[in-house]
Formats: structure tokens, C-alpha cells, sequence
């Protein structure tokens, strides 16, 4: 009797699911997809990357990150987009897009209106967005990473003290930036 119980609160969460992205129009968004705006190149692109979030609040006291090189980092010159192979699928779906909050150009005004909705626009949009106010290279536990500070506004919204891309080849990536 428990295990049909179990069945059937994973069926209740799929339709819930599904009646969700049907009434805000959410879409998987793949990064093979994907196309620049005729303004916008791509600088650098590592498929063997890492991504992570430091949470504002209820974080833990110490921090490890492994290095699973699960996602897929794309940077251009106006933002960088963050994508992760699906579930049973050979897809990246994007999960994250980083605008920086100096550009000015009409992607990032409504980028930075995204990231002021619910989850950073995900419902909707199908990722999150995220406002960064600085980049720089550094260590996080004895790896290469290249730490984004979000504004403080996006933060807020969205708990994220801090943004992790960690690369074997973050040479290559401080040439092109």
C-alpha cells in the first residue's frame, strides 16, 4: 500500500509539473540550439566545466566543490550562458544566463528585467538569469575558478552570495576576457 502511496505523490508532482509549464509557457531552452544576436561572438567555450551557486543564507560553514565537469560554459562578449546535460538525454539544457550589469544593450535591459521576476525569469524563460556586478580569477579549494559577485538586488532575490565556474582552462578564458 505504501509503495502504490509513494506512486502516486511522483505522478501528483509530474502533473503538477507539466500544469505549471503549460500556464507560464516554460520551454527547455538547448544550448546546440542556440543563436547569437548578429551583434554578439562567442569568445570561449568549455564543455568539460563546473558551475555552482554560494548561497547567501544556509550555507554551510566549510564548502567543497567537486569537480564533476558536467556543464557546458559558453562566454561571449555580452554574457555567459551556463548549460547542463538533461536527464536521460545527450542535450544541454541552459540553466543559467550571466548579464553583466554594465552592458547596455537591449538583451541585457531585458535581461535585468528578468532577473527581478520569480527565480530570475525561469518560469517563462526555462533559465535563470543572473546580474553580475564584478569577475575575477581565483583559487576555491586549490581550483582554477573564475568568481562572479551578482548586484546586490539579484542576490537578494535569488540567495546567491556568489558564482563558481570552475575550468581546467582558465587560461585560455583570461586571453579572451
Amino acid at each position: 500500500m505504501s509503495f502504490l502511496l509513494f506512486i502516486a505523490a511522483l505522478l501528483a508532482i509530474v502533473v503538477f509539473a507539466v500544469v505549471v509549464n503549460r500556464v507560464t509557457g516554460t520551454k527547455a531552452r538547448y544550448i546546440e540550439q542556440l543563436q547569437l544576436d548578429a551583434a554578439e561572438r562567442e569568445l570561449w567555450r568549455d564543455t568539460e566545466a563546473d558551475f555552482a551557486l554560494v548561497p547567501r543564507t544556509g550555507r554551510a560553514l566549510v564548502m567543497s566543490f567537486v569537480r564533476l565537469r558536467r556543464h557546458t560554459v559558453v562566454w561571449t562578449d555580452l554574457r555567459t550562458i551556463v548549460a547542463q546535460k538533461a536527464l536521460f538525454s545527450a542535450r544541454r539544457m541552459i540553466t543559467h544566463q550571466i548579464i553583466s550589469a554594465s552592458a547596455s544593450d537591449s538583451r541585457s535591459v531585458e535581461a535585468r528585467d528578468a532577473s527581478r521576476e520569480f527565480f530570475g525569469g525561469f518560469y517563462g524563460r526555462g533559465f535563470t538569469t543572473l546580474i553580475a556586478l564584478h569577475t575575477n580569477f581565483d583559487q576555491v579549494g586549490g581550483k582554477d575558478c573564475v568568481r562572479i559577485q551578482p548586484t546586490e538586488a539579484c542576490g537578494v532575490a535569488l540567495n546567491v552570495d556568489e558564482i563558481l565556474i570552475f575550468t581546467d582552462r582558465i587560461a585560455e578564458l583570461r586571453n579572451v576576457t
